[in-house]
């Protein structure tokens, strides 16, 4: 089956009105996210005068945390697999997959004599 190329039937080089359509929709799509971000809120400093009156809050420690094990019971024993280990078993062997090129040492060679 013989394969046809199609062009497109707008010249874009005769419209350039449209170009420039085309790149003001492209740049209001890229500041769009831009815009719906939420303002960052901005924090005035405080004066050295304030802080005297008002000094900040001294930071939070995190609460203390106890956890309770008396009720547990430890058993010194080890989890282990029911069954024997078969030590007689190899496993299968695969061929590499991984092939070098056959001219990849003369090229690194030739690569590295070029360079100044």
């Amino acid at each position: 089956m013989p394969t046809t190329t199609r062009r497109c039937p707008i010249n874009l080089r005769s419209l350039p009105g449209l170009r420039g359509l085309i790149a003001l929709l492209a740049l209001a799509a890229l500041a769009a996210p831009a815009a719906a971000q939420p303002a960052r809120r901005r924090i005035a400093p405080r004066s050295a005068a304030s802080l005297r009156h008002h000094p900040p809050p001294a930071p939070r420690k995190p609460p203390v945390k106890n956890y309770d094990f008396l009720g547990d019971t430890l058993d010194g024993a080890r989890i282990a697999p029911d069954g024997s280990t078969l030590f007689g078993l190899r496993g299968a062997r695969h061929t590499n997959l991984i092939h070098l090129r056959e001219h990849f040492l003369p090229e690194i060679t030739r690569t590295a004599e070029r360079l100044p």
